[in-house]
């Protein structure tokens, strides 16, 4: 404390000195009140908005208390998941699956005139991570098709009984007549995922 005071007692003196010094400073200590109270009162509207919003969430979730709707809605979801599952067509493997995909790819492209010019490609099988127990197979029909058979294709495609959803079309209506049709299908293997 002793050290300090030669400094006060010379600030002071500066002070005394100067009257313009004197109301800088006051002007100063006010800047930093301002600033503090302004903080201070942000600080109070965000907590306040805080607090009305978790007010709204527990209102919410106390509306919600003692409804037998969610066990109602657990058994439709349930049913509704059967049900999809049921749409997949069984295999014992995934490579049946993917010969599967691609019979019947080459049995839908052999229909048309240019069937022999259509190019099937069937990726190897593959788990989907999300629902245990189904795996996806990836295909890719390529080829000189006109479009209106290219849209007839795709009707077929899309019409099947088993899960199959085109991915992505590309269709060229120029002198050459190219298609590129990308899609997966879907499967349910017979066998107990590990």
């Amino acid at each position: 404390m002793n050290k300090l005071l030669p400094h006060w007692n010379a600030l002071r003196q500066q002070l005394d000195a100067n009257p313009r010094l004197k109301w800088g400073a006051a002007l100063i200590v006010a800047l930093l009140l301002v600033f503090v109270v302004q903080e201070l009162e942000s600080a109070r509207v965000h907590l306040q908005k805080r607090a009305i919003d978790e007010e709204v969430k527990l209102r919410r979730i106390k509306s919600l208390q003692g409804q037998n709707v969610w066990l109602s809605r657990e058994q439709e979801t349930e049913r509704l998941h059967k049900a999809l599952l049921a749409e997949l067509p069984e295999v014992a493997t995934p490579g049946l699956a993917q010969a599967g995909l691609q019979t019947w790819l080459r049995s839908l492209t052999a229909k048309s005139p240019q069937g022999n010019e259509i190019k099937v490609s069937v990726d190897p099988a593959a788990a989907v991570e999300e629902i245990p127990g189904v795996i996806r197979v990836h295909a890719t029909l390529s080829g000189g098709m006109p479009a209106r058979q290219i849209m007839d294709l795709m009707r077929q495609i899309e019409s099947a009984t088993n899960l199959v959803m085109i991915e992505t079309t590309q269709i060229r209506s120029d002198q050459n007549n190219n298609f590129n049709i990308s899609m997966n299908a879907y499967y349910r293997n017979q066998a107990p995922a590990p």
